[in-house]
């Protein structure tokens, strides 16, 4: 990790390059015997970088549960070790994060599959209206499903009756 960073950083000011990490991830059977040592090595190390930012997916949403993954999530860990500008994700809902933002959690919540279902999503969330519902079957253009499936044709909130 830190070598492929340094070849981008003597490439990019630090200032325009984040990190993406999964602690506790166990997609494609990723995992590690002590991820929590091992990811606190690699986010402490990380503060020699002045990264733009460092971003956390928390183990949890439609993530497969990991069963050593700390009970509160990574942030309130990790929160401690990492003196930069961190962006948490992972199934938050509207509440979840400006709670997380409000208790420096964190600096900023990513919403990547909220996006998808609902193009106007900064404004459902400002006005507290109702989310589209995802169709999971459409996610990332599975094989077999046409292109404009799932991406091009969620509601805007005008065309729709979701706002309470």
């Amino acid at each position: 990790l830190f070598e492929a960073l340094e070849a981008v950083l003597s490439a990019v000011d630090s200032s325009k390059v984040g990190i993406r990490l999964s602690p506790y991830g166990t997609a494609f059977g990723c995992t590690d015997s002590a991820p929590g040592e091992l990811f606190g090595y690699i986010i402490e190390k990380l503060n020699d970088y002045d990264l733009a930012y460092l971003h956390l997916v928390e183990p949890r949403g439609i993530q497969v549960p990991a069963p050593d993954a700390p009970e509160g999530g990574v942030l309130p860990i990790f929160r401690k070790i990492y003196n930069g500008f961190i962006i948490t994700a992972s199934g938050y809902d509207r509440a979840e994060a400006i709670k997380v933002v409000e208790d420096n959690s964190a600096d900023c919540v990513a919403f990547a599959r909220d996006f998808i279902s609902n193009p106007d999503l900064v404004e459902r969330l400002k006005t507290r209206a109702e989310l589209n519902e995802r169709n999971q079957q459409t996610v990332y253009l599975p094989l077999g499903v046409p292109f404009e499936t799932g991406y091009t044709d969620y509601p805007f909130l005008s065309q729709s009756n979701t706002n309470k």
